[in-house]
């Protein structure tokens, strides 16, 4: 892609800006699955866009079978490519700027995704309708607020990414979500908050990535 060390300077420069903003523009959203057919990179400047957002707010760690522990994809691959100055160069300067222009004005936002507090999504109302009717406190006069508390809660985890929340323990909130009740619950949580003990569960997870 590059023909003299200068142009390769300047496409790696943009290929990890890029991926830098997306990074943390995925996390507030929560979006996952981020495997490599989920980014497209334009081969002239290096730039890159995330596409399929089929799991966002969360969902990829709540809801998929192996649940995504991660808060956005940093691979030992891309951390080489910056070299020498790995993540603590332009990446993570890239990262901080990005965190502050959200933080700085969160409205835009928030306003948009409280659309899908006043119009949530078909797969969102039925998650609801099984979580109520699981606890016993489904009735047919059941109220539009308690029926939007799904909606409601995934807003809140995006405000408090914007206050500087704690990423494992957002994490650890929502695996609690989908996973609470499940024999290895407790094994995802050692991984989700970044424990230094290997678990079965991280060497499975290993095995099956």
């Amino acid at each position: 892609m590059s023909t003299t060390p200068e142009a390769f300077l300047s496409l790696r420069s943009h290929f990890s800006s890029s991926h830098a903003v997306l990074c943390i523009s995925h996390w507030i959203l929560g979006i996952g699955d981020r495997h490599l057919s989920n980014f497209m990179i334009n081969t002239e400047t290096g730039g890159m866009i995330g596409i399929d957002f089929g799991h966002a707010f969360g969902s990829a760690t709540q809801f998929l079978p192996v649940p995504e522990l991660m808060p956005f994809r940093l691979t030992r691959q891309f951390i080489n490519l910056m070299r020498p100055m790995a993540e603590s160069g332009l990446i993570q300067s890239v990262m901080v700027h990005s965190s502050r222009a959200f933080r700085d004005d969160p409205d835009l936002l928030l306003n948009t995704m409280g659309v899908f507090v006043k119009e949530p999504s078909l797969d969102w109302k039925n998650f609801e309708l099984r979580q109520l009717k699981k606890r016993g406190t489904w009735t047919e006069s059941v109220t539009t607020k308690k029926i939007n508390w799904f909606p409601l809660q995934k807003v809140n985890f995006a405000c408090r990414k914007l206050e500087g929340a704690n990423p494992s323990v957002i994490t650890s909130e929502e695996l609690c979500l989908g996973f609470e009740k499940t024999p290895e619950y407790k094994e995802m949580l050692t991984v989700a908050r970044g424990e230094k003990k290997s678990t079965t569960y991280e060497l499975d997870t290993m095995r099956k990535t």
